[in-house]
């Protein structure tokens, strides 16, 4: 009898033990939301729309901004999208967050597009590539400087963005242009009609060039 009940009561003292190492139940719930850890917030509001999210912390006192600018970052790259960084000029950083992400969304970037004669190409490092061929007349159509005329393969361009990552681009005829994860624009091609943006130098770009604004 005493072989048959020795057991059932070491079974008994680890359940014991186990039960003094759980929470207690009387514990009382966190105070506040915001006494929730950040990272579990941060999570939770990324299920959110931005709109919605601003709005919170438009109205909410207890609502910090940087917990609606990393919820709404977390959305964005939850989705695969790169949102700018914020202008020297606007003063409201989760209202400026909440436009880009809402234009992101209606607008979602091409990692490749195809124009008359050549197609470009974004890889996962924001790098550039086209293949194509280009005639007499669009010496600048594929961006990989004077000379190169025809690539039947997309080939990374010689040069880079600087240091920026490339998001979208798009391709035209005679012209393309990319768009970076900062909102700066560079165009290479055909550039006699003023399609590049280069104000009075209408020349031809054989490479990448920055837009400036």
């Amino acid at each position: 009898f005493l072989a048959m009940s020795t057991p059932p009561r070491r079974r008994s003292r680890r359940l014991a033990s186990a039960s003094a190492a759980a929470p207690s139940p009387d514990t009382p719930p966190p105070a506040r939301l915001l006494d929730l850890p950040t990272e579990l917030l941060v999570r939770a509001l990324s299920r959110c729309d931005p709109a919605d999210i601003a709005r919170v912390a438009a109205v909410s006192l207890l609502f910090h901004a940087s917990l609606a600018l990393e919820g709404i970052r977390l959305w964005a790259q939850e989705r695969g999208f790169e949102l700018p960084a914020q202008p020297e000029g606007e003063s409201c950083a989760v209202r400026w967050l909440c436009y880009s992400a809402l234009l992101r969304e209606s607008n979602p970037p091409a990692r490749a597009a195809a124009g008359e004669r050549h197609s470009v190409f974004i890889d996962d490092e924001g790098r550039l590539s086209s293949c194509g061929k280009a005639e007499n007349w669009t010496p600048g159509l594929l961006g990989h400087s004077e000379g190169v005329t025809r690539l039947n393969t997309p080939t990374r361009f010689p040069s880079t963005l600087g240091d920026e990552r490339a998001v979208s681009v798009s391709a035209g005829a005679g012209h393309s242009l990319a768009l970076t994860g900062d909102g700066a624009v560079f165009t290479w091609g055909e550039g006699d009609t003023g399609c590049l943006g280069h104000g009075a130098d209408l020349s031809k770009q054989l490479l990448p060039k920055k837009v400036e604004r």
